[in-house]
């Protein structure tokens, strides 16, 4: 388990955060280009986020995760990151919540297997 420890208003680590996010989903978007006509989708969980506004370079940037409350990210079903009210409904519906990480990964999982 690793736990990070920022003082309040440490931008640091959100940017940090996000640099890892963009990479993840670089990636995620380089394999669906390369899968053709049947796009894989590459959902993953994650805690439920809070406090959504656009950054500076127009990008969807949060101000706090939930510490109870868990979602799926679907970058393939037309999941934008930003609110979950923002969403096209089917992702919408796959972003939850979710009760628990647990739940969340099983939607996930579930959702990477569908065809």
């Amino acid at each position: 388990m690793i736990v990070i420890v920022a003082a309040a208003g440490d931008t640091s680590l959100e940017a940090e955060i996000t640099t890892i996010e963009s990479g993840t989903q670089s990636a995620m978007r380089s394999a669906a280009e390369l899968s053709g006509p049947e796009q894989q989708h590459y959902p993953y969980a994650r805690r439920v986020r809070h406090g959504w506004h656009m950054d500076t370079a127009g990008a969807w940037a949060y101000e706090s995760l939930d510490d109870h409350l868990w979602e799926v990210f679907c970058q393939q079903c037309g999941d934008t990151n930003g609110p979950a009210e923002d969403q096209q409904p089917p992702a919408r519906r796959l972003r939850g919540p979710y009760r628990s990480k647990h739940d969340a990964q099983h939607a996930s999982n579930k959702h990477f297997a569908a065809p």
